[in-house]
């Protein structure tokens, strides 16, 4: 076997395996933040269309950040806006770093590039969404400092639980 049929081998292989992860995706998008600077006034906006309110859910943020990035955490609010108007909001802690500043992230996944870690972390599981219809998610950084330097990506994905598949 030469090295195309073992390389064709992995290519198919991988492509299975993201194929899996991905059927429990219901929704999974992320926004570009301009020249990696997030500045306080900014959000980002993310609107999905939820029809199935009886399987659970898992949420995730998705970060992909640079070395540039000065600090080991980053602390976003959520705003959710119900189909019926009615928001909700949360602040969510992530580690994006380890004591020693390793990068956390995986530097794989659908925000990667291969060059800028992408970190997703669960932050809410086992959901159930009360109503069907379109729901807003507004992310907007919630650090000590007006721009924040060294995030590129911010996004959300939202999956059904193992048991719900």
């Amino acid at each position: 076997m030469g090295k195309a049929h073992i390389y064709g081998l992995i290519a198919l292989a991988s492509l299975l395996l993201m194929s899996c992860e991905d059927e429990r995706r219901v929704f999974e998008e992320n926004v570009e933040i301009t020249n990696a600077r997030w500045a306080v006034k900014d959000r980002a906006v993310l609107t999905a269309e939820i029809t199935d309110t009886v399987s659970q859910h898992n949420f995730l943020v998705n970060v992909r950040n640079t070395e540039e990035y000065p600090y080991r955490n980053l602390y976003l609010f959520l705003k959710t806006t119900f189909p019926n108007g009615k928001t909700s909001r949360d602040t969510i802690g992530l580690y994006l770093a380890d004591a020693s500043g390793r990068w956390l992230g995986s530097g794989t996944g659908y925000l990667s590039s291969g060059r800028y870690p992408v970190n997703q972390v669960m932050y809410n599981y086992n959901k159930r969404f009360p109503l069907a219809g379109t729901y807003t998610f507004e992310i907007e950084q919630a650090m000590r400092t007006d721009t924040l330097v060294g995030i590129r990506n911010v996004g959300l994905r939202i999956e059904k639980t193992a048991a719900s598949k």
